[in-house]
């Protein structure tokens, strides 16, 4: 079963069942029978557009609260389980806490840079901006304006449609929390 599948599965399921409905009544709102809504609940059945669009249309929900996985009200990430993005030399490395999703506009990002390092810039385009918020260390930003240093519990902001880059001077780890948003 792929990723959409299961998807529909638990979603129909989950709305199903918050609505105290059988899969008779479903069956009788949809229009679909009572057996294919059970394979779909099960991930038995790969569903068509025109199914799914019954479905929809018969329990009045959007086709993106059927498709996409239910958003938790609180997650936790634990950054440390989060696979790195480490670069070939071991200069730096980048978690992505929280990624593109479509129904935000931001990603947040955290970078560990280790003494003497750098890295080019992460995150480009027109319209885009970084808000950075340095947790350890001193940032050295180099933009085409200028050279920036920007202490631990300090923040900065910059728009991403010029070349920048970031860089450790100091001698301890530097890490960095790093939005990235349009604007």
């Amino acid at each position: 079963m792929n990723q959409l599948d299961k998807n529909i599965a638990a979603n129909l399921k989950r709305i199903r069942k918050s609505r105290n409905m059988s899969l008779d009544a479903m069956a009788e709102k949809t229009g679909v029978s009572k057996s294919m809504l059970g394979q779909i609940e099960r991930g038995e059945s790969n569903p068509t557009v025109a199914t799914i669009a019954k479905i929809v249309d018969g329990i009045r929900i959007s086709f993106e609260e059927l498709v996409y996985p239910k958003q938790e009200s609180v997650l936790i990430i634990d950054n440390e389980k989060l696979p790195p993005l480490r670069s070939e030399t071991g200069a730096y490395q980048v978690r992505s806490l929280f990624p593109y999703d479509r129904r935000r506009n931001f990603e947040v990002y955290e970078m560990k840079i280790e003494p003497g390092e750098g890295c080019g810039c992460f995150l480009t385009g027109e319209g885009n901006c970084e808000y950075i918020i340095v947790v350890q260390g001193v940032l050295t930003l180099v933009t085409a304006e200028g050279t920036y240093e920007v202490s631990a519990n300090h923040a900065i902001k910059l728009d991403t449609a010029r070349d920048h880059s970031y860089h450790n001077s100091g001698s301890s780890q530097l890490i960095l929390n790093l939005f990235a948003a349009g604007t």
